[in-house]
C-alpha cells in the first residue's frame, strides 16, 4: 500500500505563481525607475522656466513703480488670467504683493508669507527648491531672489502637471502589469503544463518505484527534451526491472538448487547411517553381511563424492573464474571420450564421426573433455542397454560442432525444455538410483563459458540429439 502524500502544488502552478511575481516585480521596478525619469526631466525644465522667470522678474521690479505693482495686485485679486507661474513680491517693509497662478476663477492657494517663512524663502534664494502652499494642498516649484531695496521677490509654478505625469505612468504600467500578467499566466500555465506534467508523472513513477512498484511507466508525451526523457528513463526502469527479476529468478534458482542438492544429499547419506546402525546393531553378523553392507557404504559414499564434486563444478562455472583458451582439437576430443565409453560399455554400438582435418576451438581441454563424457553418460543412463549412439564432430553456421545422437526412447517438449536445469529429471521420482541430475547443467554450464550453447532436439520415440556449439578457432 502506497504510503499517503503530503499535499503539494502542481509544478506548473508554482512555476506560473514565481513568473508571474517576476513580471510584477519587474513591472514595479520599472515603474519605479519611470517616476524618476518623468519627476527628474519635468523638474529641470521647471527649474530652467523658473530660473528665466526670476532673472526677469527681478529686472521689471528695477523699472517698475511699487504702487503700481500694488494697484495691479489690488485690481486684480483673482489674478491676471490663466497664469502658469505664480507671484509674490515682499518689499523691505513686509508688504506682501500676490498674483496666483492658474485659472483666474480658481487660482491657485497663495504661499505662506508669515515672518518665519519668509525668512525661510531668504535663505533658500539662489536655487529652485520645492514649497507647500500655506493650507498644505498644492506643492509648487519655486524660486525666490532678494531685490536691491531688500525685498524678496518668490515666483512658483505648481507641480500639478507632474503630478499627473506620474499618475498617467503608474496607472498605465499598474495596467500593463496587470494585464502582462494575466496573459503570461495563461501562457505559462500552458507552456508549463506541457513541460512539468512529465515531470508530476517521472516523480509519481520513482515514488512508486521507492515503494516497490517496478511496472510504473512515465508518459512520453511533451515537448522534445522531456519526451527524451521520459522515454531514457522508462529504458532505465525497463532494465531495472529485468535485473530485479532476473536477481529475483536467480534467488529462487538458489533456493531450488539448495533444497535440490540437500535432497540429493540425503538419501544417500541415510543409506550410509543405515547400513552403520545395522551393523552397530550386530544385526550383520556373518562376513557377507558385513561384507554387503560395506559396500553398500562405500557406494552411497562414493555417490555423495560425486554429487559434491559436480557441485562444486557448477560452483567454479558459476564464479566465472578464467579458462584456459587454447587451441582445443574437437575431433580428437571425440576419439578419446568415444574410446573410454566404449571400454565402459563394450556392448554398445557406438560410432564417431569425424572430419579428416581438425575442428579446433579455443578453450580449455579439461573442462570440454567433462561436457562430451557427460553427454556420453547421459545416454548410457537413459537409453536401453544396446541402443546406438552416433558422435558427430562438424563445422556448421561458423562454429564448431560436436554432436552426440542416440536412438532410444526420446523425450517430450517439456522434458526437453528442462532437460539442462539443474537437477531435472523425467522421473518425478527421486528414489530412484541413476545421476544426481547435475551431469547435462555441467554441460550447458560448460559451452555457457567457451561463448557456446548447448541444446537438445528430441521427441517420443525418435531419440535425442546433443548437439555442443562452440566458437571455431580461426
Amino acid at each position: 500500500m502506497r504510503r499517503p502524500h503530503a499535499p503539494r502544488l502542481p509544478n506548473r502552478w508554482r512555476i506560473t505563481g514565481w513568473i508571474v511575481v517576476s513580471v510584477l516585480a519587474v513591472t514595479f521596478l520599472v515603474g519605479i525607475v519611470a517616476v524618476a525619469q518623468v519627476e527628474g526631466r519635468f523638474t529641470e525644465q521647471v527649474d530652467g522656466e523658473l530660473r528665466a522667470q526670476t532673472r526677469g522678474l527681478t529686472t521689471a521690479l528695477d523699472v517698475i513703480d511699487p504702487a503700481d505693482l500694488e494697484r495691479l495686485a489690488e485690481s486684480s485679486p483673482g489674478g491676471v488670467g490663466d497664469t502658469t507661474y505664480g507671484i509674490t513680491v515682499v518689499d523691505a517693509s513686509g508688504d506682501v504683493l500676490s498674483i496666483p497662478s492658474g485659472p483666474a476663477d480658481e487660482p491657485d492657494p497663495p504661499i505662506d508669507t508669515s515672518p518665519e517663512a519668509i525668512g525661510a524663502l531668504r535663505s533658500q534664494a539662489g536655487a529652485p527648491f520645492d514649497l507647500r502652499s500655506a493650507d498644505g494642498s498644492v506643492t509648487y516649484r519655486a524660486m525666490s531672489a532678494p531685490l536691491e531695496d531688500g525685498g524678496l521677490a518668490v515666483v512658483t509654478r505648481s507641480l500639478r502637471q507632474r503630478d499627473e505625469a506620474i499618475t498617467a505612468v503608474v496607472g498605465t504600467l499598474a495596467v500593463a502589469g496587470a494585464v502582462a500578467a494575466v496573459l503570461i499566466s495563461l501562457i505559462v500555465a500552458v507552456v508549463s503544463s506541457l513541460v512539468t506534467r512529465p515531470l508530476d508523472a517521472m516523480i509519481d513513477a520513482a515514488e512508486a518505484i521507492g515503494e516497490g512498484d517496478l511496472s510504473s511507466r512515465v508518459p512520453t508525451t511533451g515537448v522534445e527534451d522531456v519526451a527524451r526523457l521520459a522515454t531514457a528513463l522508462n529504458q532505465m526502469l525497463d532494465r531495472l526491472e529485468q535485473a530485479f527479476s532476473a536477481r529475483e529468478a536467480s534467488e529462487d534458482a538458489l533456493r531450488r538448487f539448495v533444497a535440490d542438492a540437500s535432497h540429493e544429499l540425503r538419501t544417500p547419506l541415510a543409506a550410509v547411517l543405515g547400513y552403520a546402525e545395522l551393523h552397530q546393531a550386530g544385526m550383520a553378523g556373518d562376513p557377507a553381511a558385513v561384507d554387503r553392507s560395506m559396500a553398500r557404504i562405500r557406494a552411497e559414499g562414493e555417490r555423495m563424492r560425486l554429487i559434491v564434486e559436480e557441485l562444486l563444478t557448477l560452483a567454479r562455472l558459476d564464479e566465472g573464474r578464467p579458462m584456459e583458451h587454447l587451441p582445443v582439437d574437437l575431433a580428437d576430443l571425440a576419439r578419446l571420450a568415444v574410446d573410454d565409453a566404449r571400454a565402459i560399455e563394450p556392448d554398445r554400438p557406438l560410432a564417431l564421426d569425424v572430419p579428416d582435418g581438425s575442428v579446433t576451438t579455443p578453450g580449455d581441454a579439461m573442462s570440454l573433455r567433462q561436457a562430451v563424457d557427460n553427454l556420453l553418460a547421459n545416454a548410457r543412463a537413459h537409453t536401453p542397454e544396446g541402443t546406438p549412439v552416433r558422435v558427430t564432430v562438424r563445422r556448421r553456421d561458423g562454429r564448431a560442432q560436436l554432436v552426440v545422437r542416440d536412438e532410444g526412447p526420446g523425450m517430450g517438449p517439456e522434458e526437453a525444455a528442462h532437460v539442462f536445469d539443474r537437477f531435472y529429471r523425467s522421473d518425478a521420482s527421486r528414489t530412484r538410483p541413476g545421476g544426481s541430475g547435475l551431469g547435462l547443467a555441467i554441460v550447458a554450464a560448460i559451452a555457457h563459458a567457451h561463448e557456446g550453447t548447448a541444446t537438445v532436439a528430441s521427441a517420443p520415440g525418435e531419440g535425442s540429439t546433443f548437439t555442443l556449439a562452440l566458437p571455431t578457432d580461426g
